[in-house]
């Protein structure tokens, strides 16, 4: 795991100098703190015919530490700089040497295997490849980058392209350390709108107009952007078998899927909370042999998960380390808004920093239960797409009384089963994709147009940009799924990669921890999305995982409610974060003066404050949103 960078000129305009890379490296400095290295192809003048590769990179060394694996790594006429882990690199290592008998191996981890791939096999390697990455590698001979990003999209890979240049890196803060790039003076409206809607940019958006994420599953070349054939996320694996034979499979695809995630040069744990999914992974771990785990606790038991951790842990027999933390919000917070590089409104960013921190004090690398809940059914709304499934059955008139009724629930706090109950109800009428976007968005439509003083879309821009139910209906049409499974489906090309994993590798690289998912195994990924609903919800959420380690965990663990990874960020709102939430969102120079009706702002602020509304999440954003426009300029 580690931090990239580069800039490919082919006019002299935009040649760059070692102290350029220099100040691309130590914007991420922190995603490597093990060394540094830059390749540099040539500092003369530079035109079409003589195009100048400059490449930066950090190292967090987890395979091979030795300094003859540094990067950038250069085989023949081809230099790679890459920022992941290959977990079949051994197996690839095997078939590369039957083809290629002679080559003189000089090292042991992946990163060799990784780019004598390419050399072999060109971009087909991608099709080979079990693990998490970005890659760029240049190719000097043919005076061409290539550019890509892992399946799943757990690795960030961010770019802007022009006529004459090309600069990548995995954070964005190291692509405005390059001069003469002016893609960072002007923000999207489509990102921003994407953000109040849903907590986070996404897709291949940034809030910055000139610059953009890779895709997951998706290379670039010659400025061409190529999807991956091996797309999976939108491949359902074939519906066989009756749930018996699901959860076999499903038994045997995870416990693959760690095993392989175990392979590392240095220490190696698992975070713990005692729910179904880290709990899973942990099993899986110690019957590999002996296993740290850690969890973080809180003085809130609402918001304390540490007891089911270490119950778990004392099951399993794993060397346990609980973490009890005291936050630090207000520092914390504006760390966040710097490293994220971009508005991230996800509060849950704030417990998974922590618990990366303390986890980094001993180990450097730590397997993570993600991505679980996205393939087996674990969140509410899932359940909640299928009851309203049926409840459509209904005759018209009586479910527009049951949304008529919804209102009238009282709704407290935004994760109550009443708040819950009422926004099911109120979804009653609506389409099935329409109703999955009304689970997912933090500000509806109409918020965002009182918000903005004007309507969100007009008849070009409805034209131009694609919403959640956009998606959702695509996903459903052409793969011809249910609303769960297409909820599902949803989640994992959206939420997954967009807020999920990009939250986990911001919080973890910040203190220079990799963490793995198993769950992100593409084997397995394959495999969940072709489940049916029944296999997925039938008797309650995770029933393949419930029913493939029955026999291996407390049957507490499959049977108790879903706590969630969160802090109480409404309360600190109305109490310690209150000054610094009024300072920033009311300062003379905010972000929301510019873009914003302040009055809605004064609203929501003062209906949270009396507790009218829990507006949590959305003033959270909008803190989120102003920390980051402070610590950009």
């Amino acid at each position: 795991m580690c931090g990239i960078a580069g800039v490919i000129a082919w006019d002299d305009r935009y040649r760059v100098s070692h102290e350029t890379l220099r100040r691309m490296s130590a914007r991420i400095a922190h995603r490597g703190p093990d060394g540094e290295g830059y390749y540099l192809n040539h500092e003369h003048e530079v035109t079409p015919n003589r195009p100048q590769c400059g490449f930066a990179f950090r190292r967090l060394a987890i395979l091979d530490p030795d300094p003859r694996a540094m990067q950038p790594f250069t085989i023949g006429h081809k230099t790679i700089v890459f920022n992941g882990e290959i977990y079949n690199f051994r197996e690839l290592r095997a078939e590369l040497t039957k083809l290629r008998p002679d080559y003189p191996w000089r090292t042991t981890g992946d990163t060799e295997v990784l780019l004598l791939a390419y050399d072999v096999w060109g971009e087909k390697c991608l099709e080979r490849l079990n693990g998490m990455f970005a890659l760029a590698v240049w190719d000097e001979r043919e005076k061409s980058l290539f550019l890509a990003r892992d399946r799943m999209g757990q690795k960030p890979l961010y770019y802007t392209l022009g006529d004459d240049r090309i600069a990548f890196a995995s954070e964005l803060a190291a692509l405005d350390a390059v001069p003469h790039f002016q893609e960072f003076e002007g923000v999207s409206d489509e990102a921003l709108v994407s953000y109040l809607q849903l907590g986070y940019v996404r897709g291949d958006r940034t809030i910055y107009l000139g610059v953009r994420s890779l895709l997951p599953s998706t290379m670039l070349r010659g400025g061409r952007r190529l999807c991956n054939p091996q797309y999976f996320q939108r491949q359902p694996a074939p519906r066989g078998g009756g749930t018996g034979g699901g959860a076999r499979e499903t038994r045997a695809l995870v416990s693959r899927a760690v095993e392989r995630q175990l392979v590392s040069d240095v220490p190696l744990g698992v975070f713990l909370s005692g729910g179904v999914d880290s709990s899973v992974i942990a099993r899986c771990a110690r019957a590999a042999g002996p296993v740290s785990t850690f969890s973080i606790a809180f003085d809130d038991p609402r918001y304390d998960e540490s007891g089911y951790a270490r119950a778990v842990a004392r099951h399993l027999g794993t060397d346990h380390h609980e973490f009890r933390v005291k936050p630090q919000a207000a520092e914390d917070l504006i760390s966040l808004a710097r490293v994220f590089g971009e508005p991230f409104g996800d509060s849950s960013a704030l417990p998974t920093h922590y618990l990366a921190r303390e986890t980094r004090k001993r180990v450097k690398v730590a397997l993570s239960g993600d991505g679980g809940d996205e393939l087996f059914g674990g969140y509410d709304r899932y359940r909640a797409m299928a009851i309203v499934g049926r409840l459509r059955s209904l005759p018209r008139a009586s479910r527009r009384l049951l949304a008529r009724a919804a209102p009238l629930i009282p709704r407290r706090h935004p994760k109550s089963r009443l708040t819950r109950f009422g926004r099911m109800l109120q979804s009653v009428d609506l389409s099935p994709e329409r109703r999955y976007e009304t689970y997912m968005e933090l500000f509806s439509n109409p918020l965002i147009n009182e918000l903005r003083g004007r309507r969100l879309l007009d008849e070009q821009w409805a034209e131009d940009f694609e919403d959640l139910s956009d998606t959702f209906g695509s996903l459903c049409r052409y793969f011809h799924l249910d609303p769960v499974q297409a909820a599902l489906a949803t989640d994992r090309v959206t939420y997954l990669p967009d807020d999920l994993l990009t939250k986990v590798d911001r919080t973890s690289m910040l203190h220079g921890l990799e963490v793995r998912s198993p769950f992100m195994d593409h084997d397995l990924v394959t495999f969940a999305a072709g489940l049916t609903t029944d296999q997925l919800l039938k008797g309650g959420p995770k029933r393949m995982l419930r029913e493939a380690f029955a026999d291996d965990l407390p049957p507490w663990v499959f049977k108790r409610k879903k706590m969630g990874f969160a802090v109480p960020i409404g309360d600190w709102f109305r109490g310690e974060l209150r000054p610094m939430l009024r300072d920033n969102l009311f300062a003379s120079d905010a972000f929301g003066r510019q873009h914003f009706d302040m009055k809605v702002v004064e609203r929501l602020v003062d209906d949270h404050e009396t507790q009218r509304v829990d507006h949590s999440q959305r003033l959270y954003a909008l803190l989120m949103l102003e920390l980051w426009w402070r610590t950009a300029r």
